[in-house]
């Protein structure tokens, strides 16, 4: 089943809900989702830096066996 059928078929069945109670909390689980959303910050560059502190000498080395997977220039 896809997303958006899943999509339609929660709906319909919000649709035909008559307990108050149950639209309350499909109403706060939708809420909590919005504000989860708001609260989420977008990524900030340079937040890592100095968390590297070493990297081997032979770190653009390619192992042996792996050559075949290099793209050629």
């Amino acid at each position: 089943m896809t997303i958006e059928a899943q999509k339609l078929e929660v709906i319909n069945k919000i649709a035909m809900l008559q307990d108050t109670l149950l639209l309350a909390k499909v109403k706060q689980i939708l809420d909590k989702s919005d504000i989860h959303k708001s609260l989420t910050k977008p990524r900030q560059a340079g937040w890592g830096k100095g968390i590297f502190t070493y990297i081997a000498d032979d770190f653009n080395d390619i192992p042996q066996g792996f050559e075949d997977y290099i793209p050629q220039k």
